[in-house]
């Protein structure tokens, strides 16, 4: 005997519609859309309205690191190992941005203030940033940039905000040569 019949469920049209809403049951409950939070970020400090806040959005280390790599060369927004890049008219003092419907993990950002408008993040000889940059959780590395887990902010289904500080190189003062 089977076991609808079994169950006091007869064949046909109930039975069929019970099969259809039980399978649609667990296709949502399986491949369902995850729950995704925002991330609110304010970016402070900006000390000019000159130029471009170049923003990257980051979710792999390899895609951080390589950002980094290519921010002095490339800039963040031909870089195509970012989840989101943005680009901002400066404005000085605080600018936001939000991130909407990020799935849940970890998330990185890189900011610099394209003060000169040229695409890239200026350095020095020396590979030392000359124009404003910041990492999410203000991260700072020792003599070099900080690694993706410094970076990283985590996102579940809860929306969250950040801030991050723009740093500025100290402009070393002028040197006169002394003629005699």
């Amino acid at each position: 005997m089977p076991l609808l019949s079994l169950c006091g469920v007869q064949r046909g049209f109930p039975v069929a519609l019970m099969t259809r809403a039980g399978l649609a049951l667990l296709l949502t409950a399986l491949g369902g859309p995850s729950w995704a939070g925002d991330l609110t970020v304010s970016i402070d400090g900006v000390r000019s309205s000159a130029g471009t806040l170049m923003i990257g959005l980051y979710d792999t280390a390899a895609g951080f690191d390589k950002a980094i790599e290519q921010s002095t060369k490339e800039g963040l927004l031909n870089d195509p190992t970012r989840l989101v890049g943005v680009s901002m008219r400066a404005v000085t003092g605080t600018q936001g941005l939000v991130f909407k419907n990020l799935q849940p993990g970890s998330y990185a950002i890189i900011v610099f203030h394209d003060e000169n408008d040229n695409g890239v993040l200026d350095e020095n000889y020396w590979g030392v940033p000359t124009e404003g940059y910041a990492f999410s959780n203000n991260a700072q590395g020792f003599l070099g940039p900080p690694d993706f887990n410094a970076a990283a902010v985590a996102i579940d289904t809860a929306d969250k905000a950040i801030t991050i500080s723009l740093i500025y190189p100290t402009q070393l003062p002028a040197v006169s040569r002394i003629t005699e």
